[in-house]
């Protein structure tokens, strides 16, 4: 009985140990980078983890404030889940808006698209919604990083794979063109970053009192290629 006694306490003590020592990744990215919480877009604070080694944070960090508007600095980390030093990362001042167009929500994608043969790519997608009654509008956009070493650099900045946008009597008689992307990597391209496809199906609707109604479809074919350490429009 004694020695079951001595078991379950030395098990209760390791176990409180252990969680004892669990790391808070958030926090050890925001002392890392010296950041406090408060000066951040807390809600949006994104924590994903990749690998049983590694996790990716997502952090806001408040740039400017007034009335309406905030202007957001970006911070991309990917974390050593075993000590919480940082391994990876990017920086950017003034990255994100919200204002009129309000920012609604954050996303990481890990492996969205394969840029090169080796590259390990992280995506970043930030939705937007906004505008009056009258002029609805609403965004998606992505932005793409690999990593290098120490560094994540972006090769692919606030690029729109979804947007809907409208004029509308203020009820429920207007019209919207919605768009929506799909990326396609051209795998035989001959530059050591793949070209990209860019579908964009764009669907005309009606809405006349509270019914929907698709008036035109069509499509858009773009190609993105990579030049200067960023992919840009080829026309």
């Amino acid at each position: 009985m004694k020695k079951l006694l001595l078991f379950l306490i030395s098990t209760y003590t390791f176990s409180s140990c252990a969680q004892e020592k669990s790391i808070d990744f958030v926090q050890s990215a925001l002392s890392n980078l010296n950041i406090k919480i408060e000066n951040c877009l807390s809600e949006f604070i994104i924590q994903k983890d990749i690998s049983e080694s590694e996790t990716v944070i997502v952090i806001p960090e408040i740039a400017h404030k007034g009335d309406g508007y905030m202007t957001l600095n970006g911070h991309l980390l990917i974390l050593n889940r075993k000590n919480g030093k940082i391994k990876s990362r990017f920086s950017e001042k003034d990255s994100w808006n919200s204002d009129a167009i309000k920012l609604e929500n954050i996303e990481v994608v890990y492996q969205p698209y394969q840029l090169t043969k080796n590259s390990e790519t992280i995506g970043v997608l930030i939705e937007y919604n906004g505008g009056s009654r009258p002029n609805p509008y609403s965004s998606t956009e992505l932005s793409l990083f690999i990593r290098n070493g120490e560094k994540l650099v972006c090769v692919l900045k606030d690029y729109s794979i979804y947007r809907l946008n409208g004029e509308t009597d203020g009820m429920s008689i207007g019209e919207f063109v919605e768009h929506r992307l799909i990326i396609r990597p051209n795998l035989n391209s001959k530059s050591e970053f793949y070209d990209l496809n860019i579908i964009d199906s764009i669907i005309k609707i009606q809405s006349m009192e509270g019914t929907e109604k698709i008036i035109e479809k069509s499509k858009k074919i773009e190609n993105l290629k990579y030049e200067n350490g960023k992919y840009k429009n080829v026309l």
